[in-house]
């Protein structure tokens, strides 16, 4: 596990996005005095979980954005993210990178994410627990820290040696179990003294609710009791109208066969009535018809005369406009010729135009699919929200359930248990019972066969065998009845209730169907988170399409109107003579139009001569054929006037008897409306009375009920019954209830709080002596790696750690003695500042020996140390870069060359903090500073860059 990336956004001086590569070994990080070195360490920390605002150099957690320089604004939010390699799985998460992200906006609002899903801080902290990783371990020191380190008091200096135990985790769940056991004593103090309040109500309501139990069996006799009164009334209502159902339907069938008969004599009549119509119609059309051929032999006549005189018209209008076309064809030629050069011009400037247009079309489409992209994502996002907030509220309403669900099961187990009689002693005493009953049969069969075995050695004549036989299987019957009776009673035993609660209907599945819908909506509400961000990132990118293709299409607008003006003076320029050549296309076209149309008119008068000559000869023909016709249909009209007259006489016999019919068919039905009348009053009086509907009970119809006598002499028994129990409290029952339910809650609660604070008891006890445990192996052993640390980093000296409180493991400080060569052993306050550093780097060192950290952040921990003392510094740090990645932040010129990369922080805008990379290479044979483009670059004692060589 090793850090891959940091990006950075808004975070102090960093305006701009900036993105930090790092890699294996050692980075060196360099830069002047202010330039924002120091706000990289603190946004690692920061992303990392910290919270301290004096930590991070700040005063109010917003003020680490960016809040602006005279020539930049205040930007709104600031976003840290930070990529670590995972492929060890040193990180208890199933992926080979996991990227962590801090966002903070200026209303104070945070979000931490987790492979760009939104967690809690809690979570961060937790997957770096007894890693060595986090805002306060050993990964991250700085020389404020090292002052902390050694001259903070000894309990202070604990969290590195519990870190480096792997206790923390531990540490946090002991904190987190003390506060719920003291939690847990408070709530059982409240649930007894609530206990003892709810027990002097509970015999009381247990009385009241037995009465009022009696006096609801009575009221329910005396409803049943009326319902059956009624119930017979009813039925003799609904017989006797059955009966007047059944004659009137009767009546209705021969009705509607009566009448449709009389339905199919109207048919025939309207038929022939419609035949008789359109006979009549027949003769009128042919009267008229002959009226018609003689007029129109008079018109043909004259028509005649009138197309002759028009033939000869024609044949003049002919020949003038075949003159007048030749002459004005003749000035056509000559104008267009003239005009095709000026119009090939023109058809070029169209062809740019055309291309012009189809490269703005295409790029137009562009911009709108992108608009419409862009709505649908915003719109989309909108909707996720909506839905989330949703699917929120039904995970709370779920939850509620589920809680509920989890009460009710308690409670009916509770019940069930005490509604069963259920008793250990007594179903143990029947398995007993059980046992000796088998044993004794068994016994019995032994012994059996072993007589059976020795009958052939015996003198038992067949009489006694006979009999002893008898006696055997008679006691073997009474041995099988007595074990049948046995388990039969042994079985009665055994509860049954709980295949109730465990069955697909029982309250134990239910609330499993509720544990699964809660699932499904996490999983969905996950879902359309991660959905929510992806398409944010696609607005942004969408919007730096639209900006690129409004700026093509304005272009492309200005070059279009650079065409359309050319276009538009060349064909101005060739209009004037297309108008000439067209009203003269015209002429021409005018005069050869009237030279066809004359031709035309000849050749159709010529048609018209003949066509009227053959209509008179037709005209005449018909009129002969019609005048015999219709004589034969004046004889056939007289025939079916008669037949229709007969028709209608036995029309008028039938409606008749109809009419009979249906004067008793309505008498059967006032009677039927009558009983239903009757009825429905005995529904709306027993509603009035009761309050229920008497159709509940109309199941009951079919039953046999006593007499009607028997029932009200009952009812009046009833009745007296109730009136003699005086008052009754009707709540009882639900109040005894409520108090029982909430006394038997109350006495499950105490039982649950009592076991549970045993429970962590256990819990706290264990935890403490197993990171006593650990802490006390991890201790000894840094203190050893300590002493050979101290001596390696200072050629010589010695070292001690020691507990303050050797009885009290996990509370006691831990005190730092040294001793550099050449002096007496000290405490830290009396070394010097190059001496306390190279102590810190000794204790660092000894516990990346007992649980190196995968990468370790140091902050000019280098500053007080002279070139001897850097020399022994970089010999080590090499040796523990070759298992951990270190990044110093340095101004040391030793501890840059010993880096294998090098990354420099630098203001070239005041204010705004920019990153460049270099790599260490060999020039000349010695050491060198490369730029990305493989130049040697040096600094000043600052870290300022003086140029490339």
């Amino acid at each position: 596990m090793f850090l891959k990336s940091l990006e950075i956004y808004g975070f102090k001086s960093f305006a701009d996005k900036v993105n930090l590569e790092f890699s294996d070994g050692i980075t060196s990080l360099l830069g002047p005095n202010g330039c924002g070195k120091s706000n990289i360490v603190d946004a690692i920390k920061w992303v990392l979980g910290e919270q301290s605002t004096k930590t991070l150099r700040a005063g109010r957690m917003e003020d680490i954005i960016f809040n602006g320089t005279d020539t930049r604004k205040p930007l709104q939010v600031a976003e840290v993210s930070l990529v670590i390699s995972n492929e060890e799985r040193h990180l208890s998460i199933e992926e080979a990178e996991v990227e962590i992200k801090r966002r903070i906006f200026r209303s104070g609002e945070s979000e931490y994410y987790l492979n760009r899903n939104r967690v809690l801080l809690k979570n961060i902290r937790e997957l770096f627990y007894d890693t060595g990783v986090g805002k306060s371990a050993y990964s991250i020191l700085e020389q404020g820290k090292i002052d902390q380190i050694l001259s903070s008091k000894p309990e202070d200096r604990r969290y590195i040696f519990e870190e480096a135990a792997g206790i923390s985790r531990f540490k946090v769940q002991s904190i987190e179990a003390e506060r719920k056991l003291a939690k847990t004593d408070e709530n059982i103090l409240q649930v007894e003294t609530i206990l003892k309040e709810v027990k002097r109500n509970y015999e009381t309501k247990k009385n009241q609710a037995a009465k009022a139990a009696s006096y609801r069996t009575l009221k329910q006799e005396q409803f049943s009791l009326e319902v059956d009164v009624q119930l017979s009334t009813l039925k003799s209502y609904i017989m006797l109208r059955e009966s007047k159902i059944e004659l009137k339907e009767r009546y209705e069938r021969e009705f509607e066969s009566q009448k449709g008969s009389l339905t199919s004599c109207d048919q025939e009549i309207e038929q022939m009535q419609d035949q008789l119509r359109a006979l009549g119609t027949e003769r009128i059309t042919m009267q008229t018809e002959l009226q018609r051929l003689d007029e129109s032999i008079k018109g043909k006549a004259d028509k005649l005369d009138l197309l002759t005189q028009r033939f000869r018209d024609f044949l003049q209008q002919k020949d003038q406009a075949a003159a007048r076309s030749q002459v004005i064809l003749e000035h056509i030629e000559r104008d267009t010729a003239e005009i095709d050069q000026k119009l090939d011009e023109m058809a070029d400037i169209d062809a740019s135009v055309i291309q012009l247009e189809e490269e703005m079309t295409r790029n137009q489409k562009a911009l709108d699919a992108t608009r419409s992209l862009l709505y649908g994502h915003n719109q989309e996002i909108t909707d996720l929200e909506g839905q989330n907030m949703g699917l929120d509220d039904s995970l709370e309403e779920l939850s509620l359930k589920i809680k509920e669900l989890t009460d009710i099961i308690v409670i009916q187990l509770e019940e069930k248990l005490k509604q069963s009689g259920y008793n250990q002693n007594s179903k143990e005493a029947a398995r007993a019972d059980l046992v000796k009953a088998i044993e004794y049969m068994r016994k019995s069969l032994e012994e059996q066969t072993q007589f059976l075995k020795q009958l052939s050695h015996t003198t038992l004549s067949s009489q006694d065998l006979v009999e002893r036989q008898l006696q055997f299987h008679q006691n073997m019957s009474i041995a099988v009845e007595r074990i049948q009776a046995l388990f039969q009673k042994y079985e009665a035993m055994q509860p049954t209730f709980l295949d109730e609660l465990i069955s697909p209907q029982g309250t134990i599945s239910e609330k499993h169907r509720l544990d699964d819908q809660m699932a499904a909506i996490r999983k969905q509400v996950q879902s359309n988170r991660e959905r929510i961000a992806y398409l944010r990132e696609e607005n942004v990118r969408l919007g730096l399409e639209l900006e690129r293709y409004q700026g093509t299409i304005s272009d492309q607008k200005v070059a279009m109107n650079q065409l359309l003006s050319q276009k538009s003076a060349a064909k101005e320029w060739v209009s004037k003579l297309q108008r000439s050549v067209t009203e003269q296309e015209y002429q021409y076209k005018d005069a050869v139009k009237l030279s066809e149309t004359a031709q035309e008119r000849i050749y159709e008068t010529q048609e018209d001569i003949r066509s009227v000559e053959g209509e008179v000869k037709e005209n005449k023909n018909r009129i002969a054929m019609l005048n015999a016709d219709l004589k034969d249909l004046i004889v056939v009209i007289e025939q079916q006037s008669n037949q229709i007259r007969s028709k209608q006489d036995q029309k008028n016999e039938r409606y008749e008897e109809l009419q009979k019919m249906r004067s008793e068919k309505e008498k059967l039905e006032l009677q039927i409306e009558q009983l239903a009348s009757n009825i429905a009053v005995l529904y709306t009086n027993f509603f009035d009375n009761y309050g229920k509907s008497l159709k509940e009970f109309e199941g009951r119809l079919s039953e046999e009920t006593l007499d009607i006598p028997v029932l009200k002499s009952r009812l009046e028994e009833v009745r007296k019954n109730i009136e003699g129990m005086g008052y009754i409290n009707q709540m009882a029952e639900e109040e005894f209830g409520e108090v029982k339910e909430q006394y038997d809650f109350l006495t499950k609660q105490l039982d649950d709080l009592n076991r549970a604070k045993a429970d962590l008891d256990a819990v706290v006890l264990q935890i403490k002596s197993r990171s006593e445990e650990l802490f006390l192996a991890s201790y000894k052993q840094i203190s050893q790696n300590f002493q050979e640390m101290f001596r390696r980093l200072f050629g010589g000296g010695r070292a001690e750690l020691t507990l303050v409180d050797p009885e009290n493991v996990l509370e006691s400080g831990i005190d730092i003695l040294a001793q550099p060569p050449g002096k007496k052993l000290t405490h830290l306050a009396l070394l010097s500042g190059g001496e306390r550093s190279m102590t810190a780097v000794a204790l660092l060192f000894a516990t990346y020996l007992v649980k190196p950290s995968p990468f370790c952040i140091l902050d000019e921990i280098d500053a007080a140390l002279d070139d001897r003392n850097i020399g022994y510094f970089l010999s080590v740090l090499e040796e523990f870069a070759r298992k951990s990645q270190f990044i110093i932040i340095t101004h040391n010129k030793h501890t840059v060359m010993g880096s294998q990369t090098l990354l420099g922080v630098t203001q070239m805008e005041p204010g705004v903090s920019t990153m460049v990379s270099y790599r260490i290479g060999n020039f000349a044979g010695e050491q060198v500073i490369l730029n990305d483009q493989q130049q040697a670059v040096s600094f000043d004692e600052e870290g300022q860059s003086l140029g490339t060589s």
